[in-house]
């Protein structure tokens, strides 16, 4: 099988909302620009009813940088956070609250928009690792091809294969005529159950039809897709590149980072070797080399 592709082509992204729309790969930008944009488009929905953007802790309380932060992105530090749907949850019915390992299915908390910031700890993510020196204050906005989505994705990070979606995904005409999904998953349930337990469909159609919320956010410098392969298979299924947020080690031009989990072709992990002065990274499945880009 022939794996290397050079000089992989970008499909972009479609964003529901504008503020993510001007980056440019190996675009660097703040963390507190970062949390503005996220802010700001959380706040561009209709069904937006406030809260607190960043998990809040009483033992920072005190310490300047994430004081600034609480005054500026959250309502009274409350434990209420930002949460809200965006649609209805029209195929949630279907389904039970029933746990397969240590998930529900994906219908019942379908097309809830929360923050991304929801349960991490900004100061020992962020800002202690600037103290310790291990990464730039930073982040690079970069993506992964589309090809390499559709091309080797398997899975996602609950180890739920995505065949089953793929060949669903194939099998509707019209995303906007709900009739016909609703008739779609019903001969779907039947012959595959729980094939979409980890595919939350209402989501995958409002990325399709209206684009991507946010970009990922990834709080580490050597690894990535600790979470969201969800939207991932998502963009990729919807023609999208996937674009991430990612933190750069400190002093350093070159760096790798490795998937989290084994989500690819044949059990593999995906690997980025990025270099920030050539504009351009190589993109690996463990050791085989199967593209790169060039911006």
């Amino acid at each position: 099988m022939e794996y290397f592709k050079s000089n992989m082509k970008l499909n972009g992204i479609k964003y529901w909302k504008p503020h993510f729309s001007d980056l440019k790969e190996f675009d660097i930008i703040s963390l507190h620009e970062l949390l503005y944009r996220i802010d700001a488009t959380l706040k561009e929905f209709k069904n937006y009813n406030g809260g607190s953007l960043i998990w809040y802790n009483e033992e920072y309380k005190d310490i300047p940088e994430m004081k600034d932060l609480y005054t500026k992105y959250n309502k009274d530090n409350s434990k209420s956070q930002v949460c809200f749907s965006i649609d209805e949850k029209y195929f949630s019915h279907r389904y039970t609250s029933e746990k397969i390992g240590s998930t529900t299915n994906y219908q019942g908390r379908d097309s809830v928009l929360k923050s991304p910031f929801e349960h991490l700890d900004l100061y020992e993510n962020h800002f202690q690792k600037i103290n310790n020196n291990t990464i730039e204050p930073n982040y690079l906005y970069i993506s992964i091809p589309n090809q390499i989505i559709v091309d080797y994705m398997e899975k996602t990070n609950n180890d739920w294969d995505m065949e089953i979606p793929r060949k669903f995904i194939s099998q509707i005409n019209d995303w906007n005529d709900l009739k016909e999904i609703e008739t779609k998953i019903d001969e779907f349930d039947k012959k595959y159950p729980n094939w979409n337990h980890d595919f939350p469909i209402l989501t995958y159609r409002s990325i399709l039809l209206n684009g991507l919320v946010f970009p990922n956010v990834n709080f580490f410098s050597i690894k990535f897709l600790t979470a969201g392969t969800h939207r991932l298979f998502m963009c990729g299924m919807s023609g999208y590149d996937y674009p991430m947020f990612i933190q750069i080690p400190k002093s350093h031009r070159q760096f790798k980072i490795k998937s989290a989990f084994q989500n690819f072709k044949n059990n593999t992990h995906l690997i980025m070797n990025i270099d920030l002065d050539k504009k351009q990274y190589e993109l690996f499945l463990d050791d085989k080399k199967v593209g790169e880009v060039k911006v």
